[in-house]
C-alpha cells in the first residue's frame, strides 16, 4: 500500500518579482510520486515590488506576509503555516529539476529524522566566478557512501546544507526548535548544524538538483555576498554546541586570514621603510593561504583549470568573513540590493 505524505515547499522572498513564477512552474513540473500532495508558500519579508501579487498569480498554496521580519522569523512562519509532514525550503529565485522530488523521496519515506541537501547550481551559461564556486561546492566534501541505493555525503554532510536545496522531515523542525531567530543571516547552517549534533541524518545528495538564478556573477557581487551571510554569531553558537570540534573551518580560515594580512601589511610596511624588498616574505603566508585551499580542492575534482580562480574567490570570501569576525561588517544589508548603484 502506497504511503501518503504532504510536502510543503516554502520559499522566502523580498523583492523576487520576476522570479516567483518560474519556481512555481517548477513545482508544478515536479515528477510526482504516487501519494505525495504538494503545497508551496511564499513568505514576503516587505516587498516594494510586485512580489505578492506575482506569487499568488502563479498559485502558491499560500503567500504570508511579514514586513520587516528577519529571513529565520520569516521561515518559522512559515513552517507554522506548512500542513506537510515533510518541509523543504528553496530560495524564491530557485528552479526544481523536475526529478528532484523522486530524487527525495526514497530516503524521506523510509525515516522519520532526515535532512538531504545539495548546493544550488548556477543556470548555464556561468560566469568564470560561478563555475569556480560550483566547483569548490561540488568537492568541499566528496567522501561518498551508499544510504538506501544512493549516493550521499553523510560526514559532515552539514557543511553542505543550505535553504537553497534543503528538504526535511517534520520531526526534524520540531527536534531541534526551528531556525534560530536571532541570527540576521547564516540561520540555515546553524539549523543543519544543531541537527546534525542531534543524531540526526544529515546527508548531502547529488542527485537533489536545482538551480540558483541568483548566484553572484562577479567578485564584487561575491564579496558582497559572502559579507551578507557572514555571521560571528552564528560561528559563536556553532563552537559553543560543538566545543570546538566540528563546523569551526569558516571562523578558523577568517582567523587565520586576519593573521595573514596583519603579517603582510608589516612586511610592507617594513619594506618600504627600509627600502629593501626581503620583507615582503611576510606576505608569503597571505598567499599559501590561499592558494593551499585551492589546490586541495582542485586534486579532489582531479582538475587545476579553476585554481587561480578559486585563489581569487578565497581570497575575496577571507576579506570579506575576516571583516565580519572583527566586528566592521556588522550592518547586514541584502547582497542583491546594491545602494551604490
Amino acid at each position: 500500500m502506497e504511503q501518503s505524505h504532504k510536502l510543503t515547499i516554502m520559499a522566502v522572498a523580498l523583492n523576487e518579482a520576476r522570479h516567483v513564477a518560474r519556481l512555481q512552474d517548477s513545482v508544478n513540473r515536479l515528477r510526482r510520486p504516487a501519494g505525495i500532495e504538494i503545497e508551496t508558500i511564499l513568505i514576503d519579508g516587505g516587498s516594494n515590488d510586485e512580489t505578492v501579487t506575482a506569487a499568488r498569480t502563479a498559485g502558491f498554496t499560500k503567500v504570508v506576509e511579514l514586513p520587516g521580519a528577519n529571513i529565520p522569523v520569516c521561515r518559522n512562519a512559515g513552517a507554522s503555516e506548512a500542513r506537510g509532514d515533510w518541509l523543504a525550503f528553496v530560495d524564491a529565485d530557485c528552479e526544481l529539476a523536475e526529478d528532484w522530488l523522486e530524487q527525495a523521496v526514497p530516503l524521506l519515506a523510509d525515516a522519520d529524522r532526515i535532512i538531504l541537501a545539495w548546493p544550488a547550481r548556477p543556470p548555464e551559461p556561468m560566469t568564470w566566478v560561478q563555475a569556480a564556486w560550483l566547483f569548490h561546492w561540488l568537492n568541499k566534501n566528496g567522501k561518498m557512501e551508499m544510504w538506501n541505493g544512493r549516493d550521499v555525503v553523510r560526514d559532515q554532510g552539514f557543511r553542505l546544507a543550505t535553504t537553497r536545496n534543503m528538504i526535511f522531515t517534520r520531526a526534524v523542525f520540531d527536534a531541534v526548535n526551528g531556525f534560530n531567530e536571532e541570527l540576521p543571516t547564516g540561520e540555515d547552517s546553524d539549523f543543519a548544524f544543531r541537527a546534525y549534533m542531534a543524531g540526526i541524518p544529515v546527508l548531502g545528495l547529488p542527485s537533489l538538483r536545482v538551480f540558483h538564478h541568483g548566484e553572484p556573477r562577479t567578485l564584487r557581487e561575491f564579496y558582497r555576498q559572502q559579507i551578507w551571510h557572514a555571521n560571528r554569531r552564528s560561528y559563536e553558537h556553532i563552537k559553543r554546541i560543538s566545543g570546538g570540534k566540528v563546523g569551526g573551518n569558516a571562523p578558523l580560515f577568517s582567523a587565520l586570514f586576519l593573521g595573514c594580512v596583519v603579517l603582510a601589511a608589516a612586511g610592507i610596511a617594513s619594506a618600504i621603510a627600509v627600502r629593501n624588498p626581503l620583507p615582503l616574505v611576510f606576505a608569503m603566508p597571505l598567499i599559501g593561504l590561499n592558494a593551499g585551499p585551492a589546490f586541495l580542492i582542485c586534486s579532489r575534482g582531479e582538475s587545476f583549470g579553476h585554481f587561480f580562480a578559486l585563489a581569487a574567490i578565497y581570497f575575496v570570501y577571507g576579506w570579506a568573513r575576516m571583516l565580519d569576525l572583527i566586528g566592521l561588517a556588522s550592518t547586514k544589508t541584502n547582497w542583491k540590493f546594491d545602494d551604490s548603484k
